[in-house]
């Protein structure tokens, strides 16, 4: 994961690292308001509006490390408290064009201790689609093994003030532990605008949730939320 707002973290981010043309190191950061904290299609601020700030360094030979922290509340917990997350890894672009990276992810939920987790990932990625696929042995303190695979991508609108960007993603898992959310499917679809140092997002995204065996059995459902955040880069 690199720099960026962090979709989840995850994710777009990377995307906007390994499409990035910049060679030389620097810091750079965020602080903004999302309306609704997104993760992989799930929200982890129980549908509310949090801040979030997020802050990032590249360097010159390629490795890049950074984090965000977000006030969130999780379902059923009784007021707000900081969500984590923290990443490194190294990039580097080929002589064709094609970039590539790998690193590590720590989450960390102080509401919920047990739901800290790491992960690996590797990605590649071409002018403004990238791919990347990561691995948590143990999701979520669920004792169960993940991976996640995502697509990227988006492309300047015609007058050149805005951006249209997509993302897809899957989690899955070999050996779901019961309760487990995975067989996963979530989708992203918006549009950035930015001025100066402060970029809108407007986005409508989309999960297929399933949970393995236990209580919920087999049981799927479809969400949907649109989602607004406004940031401020420093």
């Amino acid at each position: 994961m690199a720099k960026g707002a962090v979709k989840g973290p995850a994710c777009l981010c990377a995307a906007f690292l390994l499409c990035s043309p910049a060679a030389h190191a620097q810091w750079s950061g965020s602080a903004g308001i999302v309306s609704d904290y997104l993760y992989r299609g799930v929200s982890l601020s129980d549908g509310l509006a949090v801040p979030r700030l997020a802050v990032n360094y590249d360097s010159v030979d390629g490795w890049y490390g950074g984090g965000q922290v977000v006030a969130a509340r999780l379902s059923g917990a009784a007021g707000r408290r900081a969500q984590w997350l923290g990443y490194a890894g190294y990039a580097q672009q080929l002589p064709s064009g094609v970039s590539w990276e790998a690193g590590v992810s720590r989450y960390a939920f102080p509401q919920r201790p047990g739901w800290h987790f790491n992960e690996i990932y590797g990605g590649v990625a071409l002018d403004n689609l990238s791919v990347r696929l990561s691995y948590a042995p143990d999701y979520l303190g669920l004792r169960t093994r993940t991976w996640y695979g995502e697509a990227s991508g988006g492309m300047d609108l015609p007058g050149g003030r805005l951006r249209a960007f997509w993302h897809l993603g899957y989690l899955g898992s070999d050996h779901a532990a019961p309760g487990a959310m995975v067989g996963r499917y979530d989708a992203r679809l918006g549009l950035q605008a930015g001025w100066n140092d402060w970029r809108a997002e407007l986005s409508l995204d989309a999960a297929r949730k399933r949970r393995a065996g236990g209580y919920y059995g087999n049981e799927a459902r479809t969400t949907h939320d649109v989602v607004l955040s406004l940031a401020r880069a420093f």
